[in-house]
């Protein structure tokens, strides 16, 4: 019965009125439906149109007996629920029939009226057209499924007749390729050399025992096409048997349709299945496994549900669409044997074992691919030789290669390493499977390039728009199948809430359990549902994270890295590291430089891309499927809330719309605070980046403080935005959080108020699931938003980077002419692609840009050796840089052989002599050498073929064999990064052996002879640069040694400011008279003096050998070797050699970057115990254990006050209005979403103060360490703590705490709150249930770590990579070897991506199996329920509420936790180099006096140093005294002690025995930054920070700009008639002049490292600076290395006029710079020689000093006793003894 009531638009009287419906689809019965009023007080719960039936009295009614059945009186309150898209269907199914007769008639009314009457009429009892439609909806799924199946494989399967049929061959086609001939191959020149393919790399590897499997697989297809056979056997019975059937002909066709459907997919299923038996590889086997399991898991299931439909009517008062009427059947009173209803359950029985066997059909057969091919030779090394990876009889790639269709949407996959993981003590990166070749980055590299194309210039509004394009389409298929799985999945959430609302109404109308059968088949439903739409939702974050994830990180960084290696080398202004003024000046910039400023120039911000940028874009796309889920989600669940409860539901979905500004506003400010973070944190990157570049400057100048404070101020800034954000996200959290309650709360307010209907259990526990699934959809689309718009921003950055101009491309050289220049104008690399703001070109970044090369007109002979000399600052790098390519070609031309990229990547294995040099290969040897972070010997091999013979001749005409004699590994030492533990000239000798060693036939050589002393500069020039291992090769050599390199020049240029001075040969060079000018320096050594100096250094040698060994590997100090405060080895540095030389080299080399440690198990308590302690004291626990208590209790009040509201049975008095019930609900929803946020306002407030404090701890740590530590750390990592682990520490480890203790309570409170609905049999169900979640659990989190430390540690070298690339580009690109560290990154990219690949997919497998665990326990509820007596709907109501959001909490507590624990990961880090071991103290009471020391003299007494307790001294119990003001020359072979003694004064290295004073104060009592801060050391690798001049010079703002001025007079950077300019004002003839001196404006720009300056005038900035400083004592270390001898005389001069009130001790490589010095220290092996005047010593002709002096050459030899024997003269002269 349908009452209708009053304001129902019909007339009744208090007689039931029935109206009858003619049915003509069962042979024209009529269907009664009857019409009585409403019973007072009992309102419609409908708020639909009821249904407006016009009816009028039929004759054929008063023949019916009125039903007296209660089950048969249907209230219209239970009458909600169908599907919309059932009732449309059944609209559109109405209008064909016709369903107008006489005796009731449908008025055709508008929509939504007419709508609704089809709601209501679908809900009429016993109506049959649903029934029908049941059975015949679902049947027709089955043939439309196998089309869809069959129209892809005809259209995409490799072997489908189809495309054979349409792909004819022999057609012509044109080039598709630009480098293409018309025969369609590739010239191997024209080919691009950035395409790199290796066909090993792109296949997924070789098929292991490939017969065995395809005949196992043969055998189950088979049995497959013979069991198919049963089921198309049974349906055909069927169809017949029906036919045969005695039925009306309506009944007959309805009960031919089934079978009739089911035909057509049968044969599908065998045109797919014959030829799949001859499919024999995997390209073709697995589609066809894939569509088939398709095909028969439909047919399988479809028939399975229509077979377990009861066949009695649901028991409800009114009934629902789909499952209406049944022929009503008693249960358990089984049907007569007839053939069909034996052949109807029969059939889908049959198809259970092909669908059985389709389970165990798998993909192909296993796979072994060579690891070396894979990962870097450091990983393949390490790999134990017994490790079945290597073994090619045993599979090792990933098992997804071979799994069944089951095991792949279960991950099954990786159930074998998770075992191993959880068993294994680490996982390393040879214990997990490789990845299969469309997740490898050679592979994603060539798939995004081929898309890409290349960029020339800037795309303006486009920028980012076009990168995203070009990203979807390289990744469509992924894309489209997240899309769609993403549109499904979000039309199926809704079924389970949907099948929940029938259970809940069928034990409101059933509380007896009359009929069983719905009951268990509404359970079943309800976990199938859930489990099914759980899996395919599994599937969309495994094709986020695992596919689209991993390979757009891939394919960007991939992208990133070849175009970093053809990007013009620009040197880029310094970093913005946060200094105030900078921050200041920005404020007043105009908004089109911020548009610009999303550009990357420096460095750091090139890697901020590498490590930042593409993290970003990453993580939109894997929330990408958001923006089709959400909106189709909110469109089902408006359509499902409109269907339940009607307009009421509109009235609270449009609550939703007033939060829609807000969440707009909130975007901006998101954006905006965001934005203010990443440039804050960028800024401290910077500044980090600076600080560990130059940390030893640091110590020297005791500077730990001052910059601690600087990075201090820059972290409160990014810590200020930061707690800007976490506000945003808490009041934003409220205002979701809201969004939902609002929705509900109106909806509700309406239904029972206005509407005035009763709220029932079914329709408000539904109502609030669906509202709960609504609030996903409706918070997801804000933050996918935001998302979306970081992604964007990053996008633009990267976009912006691809448009950089690149380097010009090579050209074909013949390789025999000479290097030709014609009138050609070089000048520093500009960036061409960037846009003019105002006509003016954006980027004369530095000062090198202003400085130009002007009509050249030279040519160099080929084969020949040239010289290019000149003074500092004229312009000679830039010429090597213009030959290069590195530089621009303004005017004029060029001819000049240049290497191909992808030259080294052919050079061959095995070349005999005669075929080693290849006259187009270029090889250079910068003036900073470069360095990669590998042994020795891979540094020079530099992946050449090895060639023994040649590489021992190269060791010695490098002068490199004595060195490596030291060096206890050899040449195995392994380099630190930027060869922090070789000395200068070791690395320039190092750098110089790589280019002689090479295959090339020019080599550029910028200044390699200034680093290195007088005596292996002549070596070098004669064994080398004039030796028979560069005969014939073309050499041009920078270098200020004019005397000693011209006579063997063939041709020489002067360069001048810019101009050509001279070019010619030598005889033309010495009558111009610019050799006088140049220097004068005999070159040819005395054979006697040869002798001498011989024995010299190798009495040095033995004795060294004897005593200590670096265990850098590096002895410390030089004399023939210009050691440097690079080669200051730290503590426990030296190490005892053995004597036997054989056993030393059997050792397996040491490491010197030391690999990165990674904890194993679990996080240590001590861990956890640092970061509560860091959260807060007592009253921050107590209010934030207060909030978690308010977020347990709300949601269990929420829910208990509606079952209070909604439990009260129809016929009780309700002492309460509706209006109490409806504002005590609000009251408990408004009030629960303010406070359960109070949580989170308490820890973010936390969270701030512990980054503050581990940040500070970790800083303070790091910059006071011992300098050891400096040495054996790699920079790549230190910034991998301070960048990556201190942002995951901010931004992620709070939220990660607070939601892993939110989700356990939830967890806790649903167990509670069942087991109090289901009593005893739940909780049995609920103890088991939680033993299988914490073994599952426990399991994947002991792996998960794993993975996740695996990321971190494989992530370093990467970095380190992308650092060593950036600064080494131009080495990179002369040698042609490009392509070859393009291969390399793709190797450590493979590595890294392995780590996050297997960290996803066990995160997957995890989650598979606890969403099933969960559709369990939701189905386990259910079950318990149905069976528990006493339950009623409303009860049944509450804990099913519960155990539909115990499938999410409980898998989030799990994921939640073990993301905690993979941040805690990042703690356990901090905290590792929090505790370091660190220097003496800063400052020791008493301190020194202010003005200590105030003369300047020193007494060093019995001086013992060693390296460690257990090792022997370095320095033998040394002393020497040195009156104030005296100048001290430090003078001695390799290893004699020299770098200690001045390490010592520094308390670098702690005395052993005796003691350092100075001016009457031991130094060992004192402070070190006291100590430090009162001596100066100007190093020979200078150090400069980047900003501009003055922040350089005077980097803490103590002097004016006329003291700074006069410091750069006096090292002569500028002459004494330069105009300076007052700061940022340009002089008025800035325009007029070309090549303008730099120095005469402070507010020039210093960029990163001072690229921008030559290495001589970063020696001359250095040493202004300690002009500045004027402290007493001076060291000096080799300081005047990289400077003409001009300038070096001018230096000399100045360093005795400024310091003379100094004490100085200056380590010496060439003696004429100490020759006029009061004392020379001559050392030897750890002792003191020789103590005395220069003079004195010159006097003796057995002295140390007298053959050192020899062996400088004849000329050079006069000139040293003429100059000692004048300063001699004047001191006597003077009388002024500074001992008096």
């Amino acid at each position: 019965m349908i009452a209708l009531g009053p304001g129902d638009g019909t007339h009744f009287n208090d007689s039931t009125t029935t109206i009858s419906l003619p049915y003509s689809f069962i042979g024209g019965s009529t269907w009664p439906i009857q019409l009585r009023p409403s019973r007072p007080g009992r309102q419609a719960a409908h708020t639909a149109a009821p249904p407006l039936l016009q009816h009028r009295r039929s004759e054929a009614q008063k023949d019916r007996a009125e039903p007296t059945d209660r089950s048969q009186r249907y209230h219209p309150q239970d009458g909600r629920s169908g599907s919309l898209l059932a009732t449309v269907f059944l609209g559109s199914l109405c209008r064909q029939r016709q369903w107008a007769s006489s005796t009731a008639q449908l008025p055709i009314k508008p929509l939504p009226n007419t709508i609704f009457s089809f709601i209501s009429l679908a809900h009429q009892p016993n109506h049959p057209a649903m029934s029908d439609i049941a059975p015949i909806l679902s049947t027709a799924l089955i043939p439309l499924t196998s089309f869809i199946s069959l129209s892809i494989y005809l259209t995409s399967h490799p072997s489908s007749p189809a495309l054979r049929l349409f792909s004819k061959s022999g057609d012509i086609a044109l080039p598709t390729h630009r480098d293409e001939g018309l025969d369609g191959a590739l010239d191997e020149l024209d080919k691009d050399p950035f395409d790199i393919e290796d066909p090993q790399v792109l296949e997924d590897g070789h098929e292991v025992e490939p017969e065995k499997f395809w005949a196992s697989m043969w055998r189950r297809k088979m049995a497959l096409i013979l069991l198919l056979l049963l089921p198309f056997a049974c349906n055909i019975a069927l169809l017949v048997f029906t036919a045969l059937q005695p039925l009306e002909q309506d009944a007959k066709t309805q009960a031919l349709l089934q079978p009739i459907l089911v035909i057509p997919s049968h044969l599908v299923t065998f045109f797919l299945a014959i030829p799949y038996l001859g499919h024999n590889s995997t390209a073709t086997h697995w589609p066809t496994t894939v569509h088939l399991a398709t095909v028969i898991t439909i047919q399988f299931l479809t028939l399975s549900f229509l077979a377990l439909l009861p066949s009695d009517p649901l028991p409800r008062q009114a009934p629902m669409f789909l499952l209406a009427v049944f022929d009503q059947m008693d249960l358990f009173v089984l049907p007569p044997l007839t053939p069909l209803n034996i052949l109807q359950p029969l059939l889908p029985i049959l198809h259970l074992p092909p669908f059985l066997v389709m389970l165990f059909i798998r993909r192909g057969p296993p796979l072994h691919v060579d690891p070396t091919i894979i990962y870097p030779p450091k990983i393949t090394n390490s790999i134990p030789p017994l490790d079945p990876i290597l073994d090619p009889s045993k599979p090792n790639l990933t098992e997804e290669a071979e799994v069944t269709v089951a095991e792949w949407m279960l991950f099954s996959y990786a159930t074998n390493v998770i075992k191993k993981g959880y068993t294994a003590e680490t996982m390393d990166v040879w214990d997990l499977p490789v990845l299969m070749a469309n997740m490898r980055a050679m592979t994603q590299y060539l798939t995004i390039r081929k898309i890409y194309g290349r960029i020339t210039k800037r795309l303006g509004k486009a920028e980012g728009f076009n990168l995203l394009w070009k990203v979807a389409k390289a990744n469509w298929g992924p894309l489209l199948a997240q899309q769609s799985l993403a549109f499904i999945t979000a039309i199926a959430y809704y079924i389970p809430h949907y099948l929940l609302q029938l259970f809940i109404t069928y034990l409101e109308n059933d509380p007896t359990r009359s009929h069983p059968a719905w009951g268990w088949f509404l359970a079943f439903g309800l976990f199938i549902s859930n489990a099914a739409v759980f899996l395919a939702s599994g599937i969309i974050w495994s094709i986020s994270t695992t596919v689209l994830q991993a390979r757009i990180k891939l394919q960007l960084n991939t992208m990133l890295f070849a175009k970093t290696l053809a990007k013009k080398d620009i040197a880029a202004m310094g970093d913005d590291t946060g200094r105030e003024d900078a921050g200041k000046k920005e404020d007043k910039e105009g908004k089109e430089e911020k548009e610009d400023d999303e550009g990357v120039s420096s460095k750091s911000q090139i890697m901020t891309l590498f490590t930042v940028d593409v993290d970003r874009l990453t993580d939109f796309v894997f929330h990408a499927f958001a923006v089709v889920d959400a909106p189709v989600e909110i469109v089902v669940a408006t359509l499902f809330l409109l269907q339940l409860m009607g307009v009421s539901a509109l009235f609270g979905l449009l609550a939703t719309l007033l939060c829609l500004p807000l969440n707009h506003i909130a975007s901006k400010v998101v954006v905006t605070a965001q934005e203010n973070l990443m440039k804050s944190r960028d800024q401290r990157t910077a500044l980090m980046n600076e600080i560990l570049q130059g940390v030893r400057m640091l110590k020297f100048m005791a500077w730990e403080r001052p910059f601690e404070t600087r990075v201090q101020g820059i972290r409160k800034r990014e810590l200020h935005w930061q707690a800007r954000n976490y506000t945003i996200e808490v009041c934003f959290n409220v205002i979701w959080a809201l969004t939902p309650v609002l929705v509900t709360v109106v909806a509700f307010l309406h239904y029972t108020l206005i509407a005035g209907h009763r709220l029932t259990p079914s329709v408000a526990f539904t109502a609030i699931a669906v509202f709960a699934e609504l609030r996903y959809a409706l918070n997801a689309l804000p933050e996918t938003f935001i998302q979306a718009l970081q992604g964007f921003v990053s996008c633009r950055r990267i976009e912006k980077y691809m448009a950089f101009a690149e380097v010009a491309a090579v050209e074909p050289y013949d390789g025999d002419g000479d290097i030709t220049l014609v009138n050609a104008t070089f000048t520093w690399p500009r960036d061409d692609s960037a846009p003019a703001v105002k006509g003016v070109r954006s980027t004369a970044t530095t000062p090198k840009n202003a400085f130009t090369l002007a009509d050249l007109t030279l040519r160099f002979p080929a084969g020949k050796l040239s010289l290019i000399c000149g003074r500092l600052g004229s312009g000679k790098s830039l010429l090597l840089n213009g030959l290069l390519g590195e530089a621009d070609l303004l005017t004029g031309a060029v001819e000049c052989p240049r290497s191909r990229p992808d030259t080294m990547s052919h050079v061959g294995t095995d070349v005999p002599d005669e075929q080693w040099v290849l006259r187009d290969m270029v090889a250079y040897v910068p003036q900073q050498a470069w360095l990669q972070n590998a042994s020795i010997r891979d540094n020079i091999v530099f992946s050449a073929p090895w060639n023994e013979k040649r590489y021992q001749q190269v060791l010695e005409a490098c002068s490199l064999t004595t060195d490596l004699q030291i060096l206890e590994d050899g040449d195995e030492t392994e380099i630190g990064e930027k060869g922090l533990n070789l000395s200068g000239g070791q690395k320039a000798r190092v750098s110089l052996a790589r280019a002689v060693y090479s295959r090339a036939g020019v080599l550029f050589m910028d200044d390699v002879l200034s680093a290195v002393d007088a005596h292996t500069a002549h070596a070098i020039m004669e064994n080398c640069l004039q030796g028979e291992i560069v005969q014939g090769r073309t050499v041009l050599l920078v270098s200020h040694h004019t005397t000693l390199v011209s006579p063997a020049a063939a041709y020489i240029v002067a360069l001048e400011n810019g101009d050509v001075k001279f070019s010619g040969t030598r005889a033309d060079f010495v009558d111009c008279g610019l050799m006088d000018e140049l220097d004068a320096e005999d070159v040819k050594p005395q054979k006697e003096a040869e002798k001498l100096e011989k024995t010299v250094e190798e009495a040095a040698m033995k004795a060294t050998h004897k005593s200590v060994v670096s265990l850098s590997g590096v002895a410390a100090a030089s004399g023939s070797e210009p050691d440097s405060e690079t080669s200051s080895l730290a503590p426990e540095d030296e190490v005892t050699l053995s004597s036997s030389t054989a056993e030393l080299k059997s050792k397996p080399p040491r490491k010197l970057i030391e690999d990165e440690k990674r904890a194993t198990g679990r996080i240590a308590k001590e861990v956890w115990a640092t970061y509560f302690s860091a959260l807060g004291g007592p009253i921050w626990w107590f209010c934030f254990i207060l909030g978690l208590v308010m977020t347990m209790l709300f949601p269990v009040a929420e829910k208990g006050w509606l079952q209070y509201w909604t439990g009260r049975s129809p016929e009780d008095v309700d002492e309460h209005s509706s209006t109490f019930y409806v504002l005590g609900y609000a009251a408990i929803t408004m009030g629960g979403a303010f406070l359960t946020n109070f949580q989170y306002a308490v820890m973010y407030y936390g969270s701030i103060q512990a980054s503050k404090k581990l940040h500070s701890k970790m800083l303070e740590s790091v910059l006071f360490a011992k300098l050891r530590f400096h040495d054996t750390t790699s920079r790549g990592r230190l910034l991998n703590r301070f960048g990556k682990d201190v942002e995951g520490l901010d931004s992620s480890t709070a939220d990660n705490f607070v939601r892993s203790l939110e989700y356990g309570l939830a967890v806790a409170v649903t167990f509670v709150s069942i087991t109090y609905v289901g009593g005893l049999p739940f909780v049995v169900a609920g103890c088991v249930l939680l033993v299988v979640y914490y073994q599952a659990g426990s399991i994947y989190g002991q792996t998960s770590r794993d993975m996740r430390r695996l990321d971190s540690v494989t992530r370093s070298p990467l970095y380190s990579m992308f650092g060593e690339t950036v600064s080494g580009v131009v080495v990179l690109r002369a040698f042609g070897a490009s392509t070859i560290a393009l291969r390399h990154m793709m190797q450590l990219a493979d590595t890294n991506m392995l780590a996050f690949v297997w960290s996803w997919t066990v995160n997957r497998w995890l989650s598979a199996r606890f969403n099933l665990l969960s559709s369990v326990a939701v189905g386990v509820t259910a079950v318990t329920v149905l069976i528990a007596p006493g339950v009623n709907a409303a009860m049944a109501g509450f804990a099913l509420a519960f155990a539909n959001s115990i499938s999410h909490s409980l898998l989030f507590v799990v994921r939640r936790f073990v993301q905690l624990e993979q941040s805690m990961v990042a703690l356990e880090r901090i905290k590792e180099y929090s505790e370091l071991p660190r220097e003496a103290a800063e400052f020791v009471e008493p301190r020194p006096s202010a003005s200590w020391p105030h003369n300047g003299g020193i007494s060093v007494e019995k001086l013992e140093i060693r390296y460690a307790p257990e090792l022997p001294n370095v320095l033998h119990g040394i002393s020497f005294q040195v009156a104030p003001r005296e100048k001290i020359g430090v003078v001695g072979a390799t290893g004699c002690g020299k770098s200690t003694l001045a390490l010592s004064f520094f308390r670098f290295v702690e005395a052993h025995e005796g003691r350092i004073v100075i001016d009457g104060i031991d130094i060992s009592k004192i402070g070190l930054t006291d100590l430090r801060s009162r001596l100066t050391i100007i190093p020979q690798d200078p150090t400069i920070l980047s900003g501009s001049l003055r922040t350089t010079l005077d980097v803490f703002d103590e002097y004016d700009d006329a003291d700074i001025y006069a410091a750069l007079r006096r090292v002569h950077l500028l002459k004494d008639d330069d105009v300076v300019t007052a700061a940022g004002v340009a002089g008025e003839d800035d325009d007029e002049t070309r090549n303008k001196n730099v120095f005469r404006d402070l507010s020039n720009p210093v960029s990163e490292g001072g690229e921008n300056f030559s290495s001589g005038q970063k020696q001359l900035i250095c040493m202004a600076r300690a002009i500045l400083k004027r402290n007493k004592i001076l060291f000096m270390d080799e300081a005047t290395a990289s400077i003409d001898y001009e300038t070096d005389e001018l230096i000399s001069k100045t360093i005795r006029e400024e310091f003379s009130d100094s004490t100085i001790l200056t380590i010496a490589h060439r003696i004429h710079t100490i020759i006029d010095f009061d004392k020379v220290l001559v050392m030897d092996r750890g002792h003191i020689a020789e103590f005395a005047s220069p003079a004195e010593l010159l006097r003796d002709h057995k002295s140390k000093f007298y053959a050192l002096c020899k062996a400088t050459g004849r000329t050079e030899f006069k000139n040293l006793k003429t100059m000692a024997a004048e300063a001699e003269r004047k001191r006597k002269g003077l009388g002024a003894s500074p001992k008096a």
